[in-house]
């Protein structure tokens, strides 16, 4: 069996040639492989329906309606479509099949993530040294708050004592 690409039609399409009779012998909702996706075999298609040549006036020449991943519905010719090697039980099919050898991408040596660690044996422990500074916010002048306490009073006492939005007036 080889997936072949015609690039004589527009646009080209992927196809097989020389296929087994065993990938052939299609059953109602089994596990296909289209030809476009022979490399991603681990998508899951399922066939919906084979048509005959002249069977189907959208399938002249024949072919297959084919459920995709999500439930998608997709159209291929005779040629593109086989029973899948994992529905026939061939589990290491692709593994012989492919010549290519998968070579690890190594980015530098192995060593752990973060932070390096610090080596208590060469660090010294620290100790406190008082500074003498005063903490928070210094106090306010007390003839400065002895006039904003004035102030504040006298508002206090020409207020109303009514707050927030005033009332409507019905009129």
């Amino acid at each position: 069996m080889k997936v072949t690409e015609d690039v004589n039609v527009f646009p080209p399409r992927i196809h097989y040639d020389d296929v087994d009779p065993k990938f052939l012998n299609f059953t109602n909702r089994c596990r296909v492989l289209p030809s476009q996706y022979y490399h991603d075999y681990n998508i899951y298609f399922e066939l919906k329906r084979k048509f005959e040549p002249g069977e189907n006036k959208y399938f002249p020449k024949g072919g297959f309606e084919v459920y995709g991943p999500e439930g998608s519905l997709h159209n291929y010719e005779l040629d593109q479509v086989i029973v899948h090697p994992f529905h026939l039980g061939m589990t290491k099919f692709f593994s012989k099949s492919q010549n290519t050898i998968k070579e690890k991408v190594t980015t530098g040596p192995k060593g752990k993530r973060g932070r390096p660690r610090l080596n208590k044996e060469k660090t010294e422990p620290k100790t406190y040294v008082p500074t003498g500074g005063k903490r928070g916010r210094p106090a306010m002048d007390p003839a400065l708050k002895a006039a904003k306490e004035a102030k504040r009073l006298e508002k206090k006492k020409s207020d109303t004592g009514k707050k927030g939005r005033p009332r409507k007036q019905v009129s």
